[in-house]
C-alpha cells in the first residue's frame, strides 16, 4: 500500500468513526495545470472524482477562471499559446501570443486578459474571447511577476533586474524604478494607490505610490520575502520565505508597518486564506504538510498531513475546501475547512495535528503546479 492509499484510507475512516454526516461538496470543478503532461486535469468537486483530461498539445502551467461562469484560460508556455475552456470543458480557442509567455492574469473587470512574454520583453492585452491582441506594452526589461490593479494599472517586475514598471492599460504611459537587488513579487493594495514589492535582496517588503512609483515605505522583514499573500479582505498582507519559519504580517493601510511575526509551522512556503473561518493555510516548502493558523487569534490551530510536498493551494468558494497540489506525489490532497473548526475541541486531533481535516487525497497527473476553481454550469 502506497503512502497516498494510507493517507487515503485514513481520511475516510475518520469520517466514518467520527459518524459524520455525508461532506457536501462543491457544485463545479477544479482545473489543474499538470505541467508534465499535455493536458488540463479536471476533478468533480460535487462527489471529488477525477473525470477526463482536456487535451491541449502541450503542458499547461498555470489556469485561472473566467469571469464569466464556468470558462477559463490555460496558459502552454512550450507553444507560446494561451488556450480559452469554455463551461463545457472544451477547448474554445487556443491562440499564439507571444514568445517565452510565463504569466497569465485576468483584469479585476473581465474584460480583457493580460499575459506577460519574457522573450519578447511585452505585457500583451488580449480579447478574452477571441484571444486576439488588443494591445502590446514593451517593456525595459525581461518581465518576472506581475499585477493588476482595480485601477487600470498593470505592475511588472524583473526579477533579478532590480526593476519594477508601471503600465497604465488606458492610455498606455509608464513608469519604473530600479533597485540595486532583485524584486520578486508585487501586488497592488485592494485600492490600487498603494503597489507592493518584494525586495528580495534586501529582505523588504517596499510600499510604492502610484503611479509615480515614489517609495512611501520600506519594511524589513525577518525572511527573503518569497510569498506573498492578502488575506479575503485585503487588510492585511501575510509574506513567507527561506530564514524562518514564521510568517511576517503586514498592514498595508494607514501607517504602514510589519505588524507581526508568527511561527507556522516548518520552512514555510505558498499561501492561501480562506474568508469565513478567516484560516490562513501555510505549505511547509521542503516538509509534506500544511500548517493552518487562525488569522483573528494569530494561533497556529492544526497541521495536516498531505503526504507529498506541498506547492499550489486553492480555496473553493464558500470557503469549504482548501485543495492542496503535490508537485512531487502528482496528488491534490482535500483539507475539509469546517473540520478544522469542529475537530479544535479535541486536544489529541487537533492542536497541532488535525487527521480530521484531511478529507481525500486525489491522484491528479504529473506535476500538478496550478489549479483553478470554476462553478458548474
Amino acid at each position: 500500500m502506497t503512502r497516498r492509499d494510507c493517507l487515503s484510507l485514513a481520511a475516510g475512516l475518520v469520517s466514518v468513526s467520527c459518524g459524520r454526516r455525508k461532506v457536501l461538496g462543491y457544485s463545479g470543478y477544479a482545473l489543474i495545470a499538470t505541467s508534465g503532461e499535455p493536458s488540463l486535469a479536471v476533478v468533480d468537486l460535487q462527489d471529488f472524482r477525477r473525470l477526463d483530461a482536456i487535451r491541449l498539445g502541450a503542458p499547461p502551467t498555470a489556469v485561472v477562471p473566467a469571469h464569466n461562469a464556468g470558462g477559463s484560460y490555460v496558459l502552454t508556455p512550450s507553444t507560446d499559446s494561451v488556450h480559452r475552456v469554455d463551461g463545457n470543458l472544451r477547448v474554445a480557442v487556443s491562440r499564439r501570443l507571444g514568445s517565452q509567455l510565463s504569466e497569465i492574469r485576468m483584469t479585476p473587470d473581465g474584460r480583457a486578459l493580460l499575459v506577460i512574454a519574457a522573450g519578447t520583453r511585452e505585457l500583451i492585452l488580449a480579447d478574452p474571447a477571441s484571444l486576439r491582441p488588443i494591445r502590446r506594452f514593451k517593456l525595459s526589461a525581461r518581465p518576472a511577476n506581475f499585477d493588476i490593479s482595480s485601477t487600470g494599472y498593470a505592475a511588472v517586475s524583473s526579477g533579478f533586474g532590480g526593476i519594477v514598471e508601471l503600465v497604465d492599460l488606458a492610455s498606455g504611459e509608464k513608469w519604473r524604478i530600479e533597485r540595486a537587488g532583485a524584486i520578486g513579487a508585487v501586488r497592488f493594495r485592494a485600492d490600487g494607490r498603494v503597489l507592493l514589492a518584494a525586495d528580495i535582496a534586501g529582505r523588504s517588503i517596499l510600499a510604492l505610490s502610484v503611479p509615480a512609483l515614489e517609495v512611501v515605505a520600506e519594511l524589513p522583514i525577518a525572511m527573503r520575502p518569497d510569498n506573498l499573500c492578502f488575506n479575503f479582505d485585503q487588510g492585511q498582507l501575510f509574506v513567507s520565505g527561506p530564514g524562518m519559519d514564521g510568517v511576517a504580517i503586514v498592514f498595508p493601510y494607514d501607517v504602514l508597518k510589519v505588524e507581526q511575526t508568527v511561527l507556522a509551522g516548518r520552512d514555510p512556503g505558498v499561501m492561501a486564506c480562506s474568508g469565513t473561518p478567516a484560516y490562513l493555510f501555510v505549505a511547509s516548502a521542503s516538509g509534506s504538510d500544511v500548517c493552518i493558523m487562525d488569522i483573528n487569534s494569530r494561533k497556529v490551530i492544526g497541521l495536516v498531513e498531505i503526504g507529498g510536498r506541498p506547492t499550489y493551494i486553492a480555496i473553493t468558494p464558500g470557503d469549504q475546501f482548501s485543495l492542496v497540489l503535490s508537485e512531487n506525489s502528482n496528488d491534490m490532497a482535500v483539507i475539509h475547512i469546517p473540520a478544522v473548526l469542529a475537530s479544535q475541541s479535541d486536544p489529541f486531533k487537533l492542536r497541532y495535528r488535525s487527521g480530521a481535516a484531511l478529507f481525500t487525497v486525489l491522484p491528479v497527473g504529473s506535476k500538478p503546479v496550478h489549479a483553478a476553481v470554476i462553478p458548474r454550469v
